[in-house]
């Protein structure tokens, strides 16, 4: 399911985002045991308020997995940046 939110939102930057680069990033973070985050610096997120369907789709995977999934532009900079966080490991 990761692999596939990843190629998803690659997809997304290429067909959608008007920009030659994005960023790819793995690994755990802020106490998850796998963070995906893609991010470019292309025209953003569509303003319309209406996922397409590649952004529902990612959602239905995230919900699969019991994942959390933001799309949301980057603070104070153009572009849009896809975060996929799976469940917080139980530490107990």
């Amino acid at each position: 399911m990761v692999y596939r939110v990843a190629q998803e939102a690659l997809t997304n930057v290429a067909r959608h985002a008007n920009t030659d680069s994005a960023r790819l990033e793995l690994g755990p973070a802020d106490g998850r045991p796998l963070v995906l985050t893609v991010a470019d610096d292309g025209d953003g997120v569509s303003a319309d308020g209406e996922p397409g369907s590649g952004i529902r789709g990612m959602r239905d995977r995230a919900a699969l997995i019991g994942a959390e999934l933001t799309v949301a532009p980057p603070s104070g900079r153009r572009g849009c940046v896809v975060r996929l966080a799976l469940a917080a490991r139980d530490t107990e």
